[in-house]
Order: structure tokens, then C-alpha cells, then sequence
């Protein structure tokens, strides 16, 4: 098993850990996860907004959160040091690996439950319905940014004039090649140059589980484990996937664009690639 993972079985039979809901859509679904979270959610769960756990004094989407912002957010939800953390989402593992991104930057260990809620259930985990409880912690963990694992658009713009690095893009393959629209208005689609396109989807099986071993090197784009990864998305929301799945593969040199594509496609003069 993937050390960043964690089999339903073994998470059914986690009882001291905090289970955190990171369900998340698209903004076009108009689904918005904490409504899918109030509907249903694993016993005991508690709910990550990527939107609201964030950098609120950037104009883009859901960006990386500071260590006080986390650190209310875990003390609010009564979440204890030294608890452990497994994350899992309602829709495929779409989103939980963009809350393990963030929480492992402040050197937690936090893991997705592969498969997400829907191996809960097959695995007899309980479930229950209703919003989130809080429950205020005396102390929450003692967070330091270790692992400052995430891209400006000046960053990748230099590694892309240096071409010293792969730039891995996690979009659908028409956005990827600037032919199908992107779901933010008035943003053109396209690429960055010499960036490769690997959508998120195929680190997945059909149930939501992560690729392993063999299946999973067959996907990635690179075999040099020292070479410098930089993985990007609309968002930096399925960019974590990405990120996710060269970290387990044994890439020592990943790093998340928090900013993507709709950072990159609305500044003026950076360069846009349509193929």
C-alpha cells in the first residue's frame, strides 16, 4: 500500500483519528461540497472548505492557507496534536488530495483514504448525516511551514525560460490544447510552454483509488526521480493529484503551481501555447 494512503479496512478500524471531509466541485457544477457533506459524511467527520481554509487576501481561488489560518481551523474543530488525520472526499478522489497537499506542508502526516467514502461503506464504516460539529481543542497542532512546496507564476515562468524542468498539466485534453473552453469566464485556454498534459483522471481507477507500482509508473510522464516536477491545473486543485502521485512514486523534486492556469491565463504578456 502507499505509505500516503490508507486502505478503508485499516481506516474502519482507525478509532482515535479525524476523519476531514475535503469534498469540493467544479464552481460550474453548482454542487458546493459542504451541502454534499450535510447530507451525508463519515461519522464523526469534519469539514475542509478549500475556499474559506485559505489565503483570503488573494484575488485567486482556494490558495494555500497560512500556518494561523490552519491553525484556528484545527483548534475550531477540536482536533488534538498527534491525532491522526485521514482525509477523503465524496466524489472520487477529486479533491482530498488537495487538503493532504496543504496539511503536509506544516510537516503533518496527514493520509487519503483511498477510495474516499464510497470504500467506507463497502468496508461497514458508519455514516451519518447533519453539518459539522465543533468541539474547540485546548491546544491544536504546532504548525511551521516545513515544506514550502508551492509555485508563483514568476517561478514557473523562470524554469520555462531554463527549461529545467517538467511541467505537468492535470486539465482535460482540450483545455490542455486550447480547444475546449475553460470554465472561468473570459479565460482562454491553452498551455504553458513545453508543459505535458496528464489529466488527473488517469492516476485513478474507476472507483477512485490510486494507481500503484507498475500501473502507476506506466502514467507518469518521467522516469528520473531527481528531475524538478511542477504540476499544475485549472486551480491547483487536481494539480495535487498529480502531485500526489509523483510523491508516491519516489520523486524527490515536486512542487504544486498553487496559482495554475487561471493565474497564468489572466496575467497580461505571459506566454500561452495552443496545439
Amino acid at each position: 500500500m502507499n505509505p500516503m494512503l490508507i486502505a478503508p479496512e485499516h481506516a474502519v478500524a482507525c478509532k482515535d483519528a479525524a476523519f476531514i471531509d475535503a469534498t469540493w466541485f467544479m464552481p460550474a457544477s453548482g454542487k458546493p461540497g459542504r451541502e454534499a457533506f450535510g447530507k451525508a459524511h463519515i461519522a464523526g467527520a469534519v469539514f475542509f472548505d478549500i475556499d474559506e481554509v485559505a489565503d483570503l487576501t488573494s484575488a485567486l481561488p482556494h490558495m494555500a492557507p497560512g500556518s494561523a489560518t490552519l491553525s484556528r481551523w484545527f483548534t475550531a474543530h477540536g482536533i488534538a496534536p498527534g491525532q491522526p488525520l485521514i482525509i477523503y472526499d465524496q466524489n472520487s478522489g477529486f479533491a482530498a488530495p488537495r487538503v493532504w497537499w496543504t496539511l503536509r506542508r506544516f510537516g503533518l502526516i496527514p493520509l487519503i483514504l483511498d477510495g474516499g467514502m464510497a470504500a467506507w461503506e463497502t468496508a461497514g464504516g458508519a455514516v451519518e448525516a447533519g453539518a459539522p460539529k465543533l468541539g474547540l481543542a485546548a491546544n491544536g497542532p504546532d504548525l511551521h511551514l516545513i515544506n514550502d512546496d508551492a509555485m508563483r507564476w514568476n517561478d514557473v515562468l523562470h524554469h520555462i525560460e531554463a527549461g529545467d524542468a517538467l511541467i505537468v498539466d492535470a486539465r482535460p485534453p482540450g483545455r490542455f490544447a486550447g480547444t475546449d473552453p475553460e470554465p472561468r469566464a473570459g479565460l482562454q485556454s491553452g498551455h504553458m510552454p513545453g508543459a505535458v498534459n496528464l489529466p488527473s483522471g488517469r492516476l485513478l481507477d474507476g472507483e477512485g483509488r490510486f494507481l500503484q507500482g507498475e500501473a502507476l509508473e506506466a502514467v507518469l510522464p518521467a522516469q528520473d526521480r531527481h528531475q524538478r516536477i511542477i504540476c499544475t491545473c485549472g486551480s491547483g486543485v487536481t494539480a495535487a493529484i498529480l502531485h500526489a502521485g509523483f510523491t508516491a512514486a519516489g520523486f524527490k523534486d515536486v512542487w504544486l503551481y498553487d496559482g495554475s492556469w487561471t493565474e497564468w491565463a489572466g496575467r497580461d504578456g505571459l506566454p500561452i501555447v495552443k496545439s
